[in-house]
């Protein structure tokens, strides 16, 4: 196809090559086999990309340029981000390290927010449309596996999801060790002498950030002969209203007015923690002698004496970071499908 049209001189050197959605309508192909044959092109020498600007045919000079260039191919490279508003201290540093690692490596990154799976079925779609070379995407949450995402893996098209996977389906992945935060978290309260430990998580999510977490914490209490008493966890709060913070305050309100046996609560995420001391102050419970708060993440509350809140910390740069590399590598075809499992740890702040 377009070889052919280089070697016979058809498309000289500094021609412009037509876009992929051009050449999908032209050769009535998938965008993944253009996507393809266009890379294999810059292997061979034969084109070189410019961001922003598309694709070009090499001539001898151009043709070294592009053989010397990044391992990947990585000059000219454009790759969307597509992760929920950027409102919290996880996905800000995440996003800082997905953009370092763009930075560094010559990639043009493009970003759009998506809260809602409709959301992120047009955001997917936009970033097609716009000839993205592969996708990073942090999944929202939903009952049900994304038919956007789930469409990416049938085309063999190249991304990788990050905080989250979805289990059973085979994908590029990188997220914490969330399973093993909630063993660490839950065994650290039990050595500070709770037994009665409440458990707080805002989704009903398919993906398994919450659940390994949870997973996490049943072992742990298993493994120290706990009683179970599901009357402790408020594990679905988003059935509620979870964008709305007021309905949401009110769930955690009965709910610790109707458990009040509880001497330590293990929030799930760094919001529900916030909410939870909130809600202890206004009873004029006092942190930790009446009640110990442990946050997945950390709530950005610090004063003279640093973060209150003792927490789970996870790396979220390092998690940014991976992820692009591991894009990089898919888009190269060097690498199998990958979950990148990242390590966190417990660090004890003065709510406990």
């Amino acid at each position: 196809m377009l070889k052919q049209k280089i070697e016979q001189g058809e498309l000289k050197p500094g021609d412009q090559i037509p876009t992929e959605a051009e050449l999908v309508d032209q050769f009535n192909v998938s965008r993944v086999t253009i996507k393809n044959a266009m890379k294999i092109l810059v292997e061979d020498g034969l084109i070189y990309r410019i961001a922003g600007k598309g694709s070009f045919v090499s001539d001898g000079h151009t043709s070294l340029l592009s053989r010397q260039s990044s391992e990947h191919a990585e000059l000219g490279l454009k790759i969307g981000l597509l992760l929920p508003l950027a409102n919290d201290e996880f996905v800000i540093k995440l996003l800082q390290g997905i953009e370092k690692e763009c930075r560094e490596r010559n990639v043009l990154l493009s970003i759009r927010f998506a809260m809602e799976q409709p959301e992120e079925r047009s955001g997917i779609q936009a970033f097609l449309q716009a000839g993205m070379d592969g996708l990073i995407i942090f999944p929202v949450d939903g009952e049900a596996y994304s038919d956007a995402i789930l469409q990416l893996k049938n085309d063999g098209f190249p991304f990788v999801l990050v905080d989250r996977y979805l289990p059973g389906i085979k994908t590029n992945a990188v997220y914490s060790d969330n399973y093993r935060g909630g063993y660490i978290g839950t065994e650290y309260l039990i050595q500070k002498g709770h037994k009665k430990i409440g458990i707080l998580s805002g989704t009903k999510s398919i993906t398994a950030s919450s659940e390994d977490r949870f997973s996490g914490y049943l072992d742990a209490a298993k493994a120290a002969g706990l009683k179970l008493e599901p009357s402790h966890w408020l594990t679905r709060l988003d059935e509620v209203c979870f964008s709305d913070m007021e309905a949401t305050k009110q769930a955690v309100k009965e709910w610790m007015d109707a458990q009040q046996d509880l001497t330590a609560i293990f929030a799930f995420s760094n919001g529900m923690a916030v909410v939870v001391a909130s809600i202890a102050a206004e009873r004029g419970l006092a942190i930790p002698e009446d009640l110990a708060i442990l946050s997945f993440d950390c709530p950005p509350l610090r004063d003279l004496q640093g973060y209150f809140f003792s927490r789970i910390e996870q790396q979220e740069l390092s998690i940014g970071m991976q992820a692009v590399r591991l894009l990089l590598d898919t888009i190269a075809g060097k690498t199998d499908l990958q979950q990148i499992v990242v390590p966190v740890q417990l660090v004890e702040g003065r709510s406990t």
